[in-house]
């Protein structure tokens, strides 16, 4: 095997230094519309308040809300900062690096503009959870029943007198 072809045959198998922006703009469309559809309203709006994280979470300690802030800051991880040794990135991340450069302001901007997307949707479905669902306690339930009850029986007992 001559040196030309074991340069050849080295550079094949390790992905090279330069760092492709093309490469963050296919991911972050791919990435975003994934997000975009997961935090959707449509499909928020089937969970119930404590799912959504108006409410306390459950004991597991995880709600939509969580997850949501989760997801959007494993996507700023995955974007190397102006000063990112790329070798030592690349050998971390193993097969999963995929040459990103640092994000522009464009593409800060697009991640921005998704995240708050699905923070209004996420919060809309959270509103609509808490209007649909009866979340008060047992004893402010009983409260309301016997208002409404004395509120309901009050004409007929002042017919009675």
């Amino acid at each position: 095997m001559s040196v030309d072809n074991k340069e050849n045959s080295q550079s094949d198998q390790q992905p090279s230094d330069k760092l492709d922006p093309s490469n963050n703009e296919e991911f972050l469309d791919e990435r975003l519309d994934t997000l975009r559809e997961r935090y959707s309203y449509e499909r928020l709006s089937d969970l119930s308040a404590y799912r959504l994280g108006a409410l306390n979470p459950d004991e597991e300690g995880y709600s939509e809300s969580d997850f949501l802030h989760q997801a959007f800051d494993r996507l700023y991880n995955r974007f190397p900062e102006e000063n990112s040794d790329h070798t030592l990135r690349r050998w971390a991340l193993g097969d999963d690096y995929r040459g990103f450069a640092p994000l522009t302001m464009e593409q800060k901007q697009r991640i921005q503009d998704c995240y708050h997307e699905c923070s209004r949707n996420l919060d809309r479905a959270r509103q609509d959870a808490l209007e649909r669902e009866d979340v008060a306690d047992p004893l402010s339930r009983f409260g309301s029943w016997l208002i409404e009850f004395a509120d309901a029986a009050t004409p007929i007992l002042g017919l009675r007198r």
